[in-house]
């Protein structure tokens, strides 16, 4: 029975505030053994997928959501609760996607394929004051805030305004946030250069304090940083703090994903976990850091693989395909759609241009004869 999507929204907001009777429920749960329907809701319902909406439609504002939730929920509460309560606050936006709405049948093969563009250079800043530049439309070389603080822009570069620019400048937060298919490169007060991945946040102060260069940083970052021993410099992600002098790293921290990974190309780290744990990095180790446990291992890293993104590359070393699939995802801004789950742990190893068309991409890992994929639109099904 074909149920029309109005409804099946309205169902799955219901299912999640426990208002359906027993009739209702079993037309939803009738639904969800489509194939690939349950995959999706179990996207839809989770925390993590929650939130991760919240912060796309509430123009990055996360942590406002999260706190504006947490206020609603009383300590102890079981998982239907909160799910009851995630609905009324947040819901309206993940399910405004209608991600469970009809899968079209196609064709196999890529004969569909519309123009899917990769990532450019692109990103938005968010000054203290509350002033908000996007930098795909402001074409400014210089850009200053009403309080004074100075980005010079050049050749999809910025420059925050040096020591000298900032006499007086109060010790203010700013971010810089990268969209789904975009990336940028920052160079802080201090001379720190710092690459952007798509999808990826930056917070920094106008002016470092006396005492130490600190940021805040989710999403995927690569950071060189000017060297000074008597100024460290620490970023800090949710789960993990690394402290240095004076590096080459890369900051891996995805709020989808289940790791955090710091991984050292020169000099030295200190990473800490949030348990107070650490491991000092030598160049080539990688500090991995479980969410569900907050345990810190120190492991042997590809460093070309690592870093390929930030050098115009895919390097893919036996990686499962769910895992390169949400990372072109996030490059080339499509939805990913697995038909065939059993699919997601085969491993494909990749060497290809950043820049290229996706459907190159894909093609490759078809030749393997493991997974085929259709492309209707900026939906991806993979097969």
């Amino acid at each position: 029975m074909h149920i029309p999507e109005k409804n099946i929204s309205d169902l799955i907001v219901r299912h999640l505030k426990g208002q359906l009777n027993e009739e209702q429920e079993k037309e939803l749960q009738d639904r969800l053994k489509q194939p690939g329907k349950q995959e999706l809701f179990d996207r839809i319902v989770s925390k993590e997928r929650i939130l991760q909406k919240s912060f796309e439609y509430d123009e990055f504002k996360q942590e406002a959501a999260w706190a504006k939730l947490e206020k609603q929920i009383k300590p102890r509460l079981d998982y239907k609760k909160w799910l009851a309560y995630a609905a009324v606050i947040m819901l309206p936006l993940a399910i405004g996607f209608l991600l469970l709405q009809e899968t079209p049948e196609y064709e196999p093969g890529l004969a569909e394929v519309q123009e899917i563009q990769p990532g450019s250079s692109n990103a938005v800043i968010y000054f203290s004051n509350g002033e908000i530049v996007d930098l795909s439309k402001d074409t400014s070389e210089i850009i200053r805030s009403k309080e004074n603080l100075l980005v010079e822009r050049d050749s999809n570069q910025l420059k925050i305004n040096d020591d000298e620019l900032l006499a007086g400048q109060l010790n203010q937060m700013n971010r810089i946030v990268t969209p789904i298919g975009g990336e940028y490169q920052v160079q802080l007060p201090d001379g720190t250069k710092v690459w952007m991945n798509a999808d990826s946040y930056l917070e920094f102060p106008s002016k470092f304090s006396s005492k130490e260069r600190k940021v805040i940083a989710k999403g995927e970052l690569y950071f060189d940083v000017e060297s000074n021993k008597d100024w460290p410099f620490v970023v800090e992600t949710k789960g993990m703090e690394l402290k240095v002098l004076g590096t080459e790293f890369n900051v891996r921290a995805y709020e989808d994903e289940a790791e955090i990974h710091s991984t050292l190309i020169e000099g030295s780290v200190l990473v800490n976990n949030s348990l107070g744990k650490n491991v000092i990095l030598i160049p080539g180790r990688q500090a991995v850091i479980s969410k569900s446990n907050n345990s810190i291992k120190d492991l042997e890293a590809n460093i070309e693989e690592v870093t390929a993104w930030k050098n115009g590359q895919f390097i893919f070393d036996s990686r499962r395909l769910e895992n390169i699939m949400y990372d072109l995802a996030r490059w080339y801004n499509v939805k990913i759609f697995f038909a065939n789950a059993s699919v997601k742990d085969k491993k494909f190893s990749v060497d290809v241009q950043r820049y290229g068309q996706i459907e190159d991409i894909l093609t490759l890992i078809e030749g393997t004869g493991d997974a085929s994929f259709t492309i209707k639109g900026n939906v991806i099904t993979v097969q």
